[in-house]
């Protein structure tokens, strides 16, 4: 890899790279005499005061444990090969400040002598101060003993080439063990370290190979490194990717862009293993999900134990709950979870359709049955046999159509409109209601037989107001459904936004805040939700909002708090509580309630 670069640019790079690990790099010029590379650390400085004006230092008496190494370095210097001699740890002391831990190491590079000089950070106890000292004083006198015995030596050294300084970075950066690549403006790999190597399963110093071949990433995760490539430093971050290895292996990386020091064009690649991390995060996120229900709260974990409970038996079950709070997702994982999960799953809305119609939905007519009915058709019920039937909005079904479903559920058989021969199903009926269906019982408009053939088992969805410590993880699931269906790169909510969240009452439910998200996500700009993104009515919450101690079934209640809310405007209230209105305006007349 040869590169038409001047020494002084080669000097640049050796310097910058080795100022990041916090080395103080020393150039032999001749017997104690040395040349400093790059920025050195300040400590230095402190050792050696007037090294700070021309970057010159002569190793002396002051630190006579280095001043006695210089022997042992000068025979490392004089062997061929890339084996790196050390000094082991000493105690250096100026003044009162605290002893400072120091090694010395010397390596050669073709013709150039290097000495790298590192301050530690450990701690040592008592016994081992004592004994570094003992050993400061043996090497002291040991140098005394073989100061007459030096003679002096005027050696040449220079760096003349990229190539000799890209070899004196390698060997650092292979004893460091930093995952890194070089890559040129092509985009091909230059350097490869041996940790990098390892971590992608790859042989070192790979021929004419792009980073593109090297790291298999998906799409998204190839064009979010290329972009970052092209950033300037300043707008850099980590790019969280998956990668497949050679092997097949893979692996979850963080992978940051520095520029080489030299050339913008050229860019240093530090790969972070984060796999561990990653599984970690995944085994949390997997208890707060279930199937497509989402939610960490001790009542969720109880509806997810239940649904796992009634998974084993094929009985009727009713699920009850406010509008929105995910009652066909309930439905959904029943089926998922069950014996019937290879079969069909049909859901059907029973709000808002006639007698003949809904009749003919579920059960299906014969051609010439009714005006309109040209050809023979089957219901729902024959569509979901094998599988599971979800009749959502239950308590809406008309009277008549009620004493048909009671039959089918008793007989496990259905009469097509205008036949008389019935025809056998295998179905599991599901059901879903915000109604309080035992009011609807005393009132006469559901049938008490039916009531009792449907509620075999029950589920009782909460309002949202109610598990409220769900939020934060609903907003993170519809944001990352947001980022597939908008492609907008917004990760999270901002700590405004998310108190926003957590204090609104939630009239529509899960099915309210996840519109909410996608509302504030089309007017966010960057890639964090402000409180300012969220619709008005989050940010203005009336005084008068429907009290938390409402009881879920106590739906004349709701009605009421929602028309006052709403201070008497009937389609804000609808929408409020999350239905059409027409739906609004017949519940209104079915519960007493004054419709304008």
């Amino acid at each position: 890899m040869a590169h038409n670069t001047s020494p002084a640019a080669a000097d640049r790079l050796y310097a910058a790279l080795l100022e990041r690990f916090q080395f103080a790099v020393l150039e032999h010029v001749t017997d104690t005499q040395f040349r400093i590379i790059g920025h050195p650390p300040a400590w230095l400085f402190h050792l050696y005061p007037e090294a700070q004006h021309n970057l010159q230092l002569s190793v002396d008496a002051r630190t006579p444990v280095l001043l006695n190494f210089l022997a042992d370095a000068a025979e490392a210097w004089g062997i061929d090969g890339d084996s790196i001699t050390r000094s082991g740890f000493w105690t250096e002391q100026r003044g009162t400040d605290e002893p400072w831990h120091v090694e010395a190491m010397a390596l050669r590079q073709d013709s150039c002598r290097l000495l790298l000089i590192q301050r530690s950070t450990a701690t040592y106890d008592q016994q081992a101060t004592l004994l570094q000292r003992a050993r400061e004083q043996v090497l002291q006198q040991h140098e005394h003993d073989r100061a007459h015995q030096r003679t002096q030596q005027k050696l040449t050294t220079q760096l003349v080439d990229m190539e000799r300084s890209r070899d004196d970075v390698a060997v650092i950066l292979q004893q460091l063990g930093l995952a890194t690549l070089l890559i040129d403006q092509e985009g091909q790999i230059r350097f490869l370290s041996a940790s990098a190597a390892r971590l992608l399963d790859t042989p070192s110093n790979p021929d004419d190979l792009r980073w593109d071949t090297l790291l298999l990433l998906s799409k998204g995760d190839r064009l979010a490194l290329q972009s970052m490539l092209r950033q300037p430093a300043s707008a850099r971050e980590r790019v969280r990717c998956r990668i497949e290895t050679q092997t097949g292996r893979h692996l979850w990386l963080d992978i940051e862009v520095q520029d080489d020091p030299r050339d913008t064009g050229i860019k240093i690649l530090f790969l972070h293993d984060m796999t561990d991390v990653h599984h970690l995060r995944r085994l949390l996120e997997l208890k707060a999900h279930y199937h497509d229900l989402v939610g960490k709260s001790r009542i969720m974990s109880q509806i997810y134990e239940q649904i796992q409970e009634l998974a084993r038996v094929d009985a009727t079950v009713l699920i009850e709950g406010e509008t929105g709070t995910g009652k066909e997702l309930v439905a959904r994982a029943l089926h998922q979870a069950s014996a019937r999960r290879t079969g069909p799953f049909i859901a059907a809305n029973c709000a808002g359709l006639t007698d003949s119609l809904l009749g003919s939905q579920l059960f299906g007519h014969k051609k010439g049955a009714f005006t309109g009915a040209i050809d023979d058709q089957q219901g729902l019920f024959e569509a979901a046999h094998g599988g599971v039937l979800f009749l959502d909005e239950i308590g809406d079904i008309p009277h008549t159509v009620q004493t048909h479903l009671l039959r089918v559920l008793q007989e496990k058989e259905v009469t097509r409109l205008g036949e008389t021969k019935p025809r056998k199903v295998n179905v599991r009926v599901l059901t879903a209601t915000h109604h309080n269906l035992s009011q609807d019982v005393a009132k006469g408009t559901f049938r008490a037989d039916l009531l009792y053939r449907i509620r075999v088992a029950r589920i009782q969805l909460p309002p949202l107001r109610e598990r409220k410590e769900d939020i934060p993880l609903l907003v993170t699931s519809f944001l990352s459904e947001g980022r597939a269906s908008m492609g907008k790169a917004i990760h999270r909510a901002g700590p405004a936004a998310l108190a926003t969240l957590m204090e609104y009452h939630w009239p529509g439910n899960v099915r309210e805040l996840k519109s909410t998200i996608e509302c504030a996500m089309i007017h966010c700009k960057g890639d964090t939700l402000d409180a300012t993104d969220l619709p008005p009515e989050l940010r203005q919450v009336p005084s008068d909002a429907p009290s938390e101690t409402v009881r879920p079934g106590d739906e004349r209640s709701r009605f009421v708090a929602a028309l006052e809310q709403a201070r008497g405007n009937r389609t804000k209230a609808a929408r409020l509580l999350g239905m059409s209105r027409a739906t609004f305006y017949r519940r209104l007349n079915e519960l007493g309630l004054p419709t304008g």
